[in-house]
């Protein structure tokens, strides 16, 4: 029995391209629960527990972690069809900022959003910025209009952040990618004096 949530807890903060790549994924093979068991077999356990929280704040998926009609509406979808379901999920999910008349997507600041975003669902910190950053792509791809305050700031967040490397890393279930920072390496001081001591 199929159990739609009616309850919101924190919004998505999934990367926007995990997103992507999830939709791509059940499109070639949807499967009757999307539960540990299916999404450990293409992310690390910790994304997949976010990824489920997200279907389920979008209305994507039940309670159950199952597909709902909305998902099956978005995966059976492509070009402007794709767009309409997007801006229809943002709208629905998002509700607390399109239906704020205090605010303007088109003009607002990225702190409108953050205190949107703080006062409806309590985040804040690293957290917050990385829910701003997934509705954000969501309205980009949705084709809805955002003020470029906003749209700056997220570009300037992403460019802030540390670089990294993608390391292999092999376990029982196979390969995984793991991320590292990246760490520019310097030579102590005491082995400069050494050197610098040989040389003479």
């Amino acid at each position: 029995m199929s159990v739609e949530n009616t309850k919101r807890g924190t919004p998505p903060y999934i990367s926007p391209s995990t997103f992507r790549h999830l939709v791509e994924q059940l499109q070639k093979n949807l499967p009757d629960r999307i539960d540990r068991s299916y999404l450990d077999e293409l992310h690390s356990g910790s994304t997949s527990t976010q990824i489920m929280s997200a279907l389920r704040y979008l209305s994507l998926a039940d309670t159950l972690n199952k597909p709902t009609h909305h998902l099956k509406l978005l995966l059976a979808s492509s070009g402007d069809e794709r767009i309409k379901r997007l801006k229809d999920l943002a709208n629905n999910s998002y509700g607390f900022i399109f239906n704020d008349s205090s605010v303007d997507l088109k003009t607002a600041t990225y702190s409108q959003l953050e205190e949107l975003f703080h006062n409806n669902s309590g985040v804040d910190g690293d957290v917050r910025r990385k829910c701003i950053k997934f509705f954000t792509s969501l309205c980009h791809d949705a084709d809805v209009p955002l003020s470029p305050h906003v749209t700056k700031k997220v570009r300037m967040s992403q460019s802030s952040q540390p670089a990294r490397t993608s390391v292999r890393k092999a376990s029982s279930k196979g390969t995984k990618i793991m991320e590292v920072p990246q760490q520019k390496w310097q030579v102590p001081e005491h082995m400069e004096l050494l050197n610098k001591l040989l040389d003479k």
